[in-house]
């Protein structure tokens, strides 16, 4: 989510001279480290706080999960001469988890019936850091694809063996970019920024469909959204036009603040991001939130203070 919080911060202090909000794109697991830590302010990370992190945190007070961004995890790939590409849960689980290996692959060739497929090895990469797209990714593999194929549960590290990993979403999509028979996994916009294909993706209800932002909305409208905002994503979406591999993002804060003129600003910038901000959210390849959430977004801010 690097690309939206970027244009955010941009876009916040243009709004408000004098304001200086300090984002670094470190991954999610690396962002939890440092907020758990008490070395920043807020972190940002596509996967919420373990229950042991947050009782860790109870001396800052409620620690708030509050989802401010929404966005498909798009699998992009390099494959000469194939501009279009189907895939089902069954057929992404056994390429990343090394049971299909050549791009003309009978379970492939059915899905793309007038395609041709090359008799090409599948070169994997994955994320090398901890990160919450991964964990996206590999809960939308551990919901949808049939378990005699994905063992490998969900997990912000990659828990499958071979394919390669790179770090970053920026990492990943080089990879592939580079790599004849490439195909891997990162937020659309970074599919989009390198002019990858991304292939449409078989939802609960058998329709293929692209990682567009009405797509990625479409696919939360079914999630579960509990009271502390610790949002479930439904990845076998029944909406024919929902994109499964979809999630949101989340900021977490201290709701106690040590320092007043801090706590202003986390709250104001929070709440810019979930109102005004969501119109970044389609020109970046996001998806606005859903207005519901936004407004519970909203009153969970004002829990900031001292």
């Amino acid at each position: 989510m690097a690309t939206i919080l970027q244009q955010w911060t941009k876009d916040y202090e243009a709004k408000c001279p004098g304001s200086t909000i300090n984002y670094q794109a470190v991954g999610s697991g690396a962002g939890i480290t440092q907020f758990t830590a008490g070395t920043v302010d807020f972190g940002a990370s596509d996967a919420v706080l373990s229950s042991a992190q947050s009782q860790a945190l109870a001396a800052k007070g409620t620690i708030l999960q509050i989802p401010w961004a929404a966005g498909g995890v798009a699998l992009e790939y390099h494959v000469s001469g194939v501009s279009s590409l189907k895939l089902d849960s069954a057929t992404i689980a056994g390429i990343f988890a090394g049971k299909i290996v050549k791009w003309n692959d009978p379970a492939i060739a059915a899905l793309n019936s007038g395609v041709t497929l090359p008799s090409e090895a599948i070169q994997t990469f994955h994320r090398s850091d901890s990160s919450g797209t991964s964990n996206i990714f590999t809960s939308y593999l551990t919901a949808a694809a049939p378990s005699s194929v994905w063992t490998f549960g969900a997990n912000k590290t990659w828990p499958a063996p071979g394919g390669q990993g790179a770090k970053g979403s920026d990492g990943v999509t080089a990879a592939v970019g580079q790599t004849e028979g490439g195909i891997g996994y990162a937020e659309v916009s970074y599919a989009k920024g390198a002019q990858l294909p991304m292939a449409s993706v078989n939802n609960g209800a058998g329709s293929f469909v692209q990682p567009t932002s009405d797509a990625v909305t479409a696919a939360l409208s079914e999630a579960t959204v509990p009271a502390d905002l610790t949002v479930k994503p439904n990845y076998t979406p029944t909406g024919a036009s929902a994109y499964p591999i979809a999630s949101t993002t989340w900021v977490m804060v201290a709701s106690k603040q040590t320092d007043a003129a801090k706590a202003t600003l986390l709250k104001d910038f929070i709440t810019y991001a979930v109102t005004g901000g969501q119109a970044s959210a389609n020109s970046l390849y996001y998806a606005p939130l859903p207005s519901s959430l936004a407004t519970q977004d909203k009153t969970a801010a004002t829990q900031i203070g001292i």
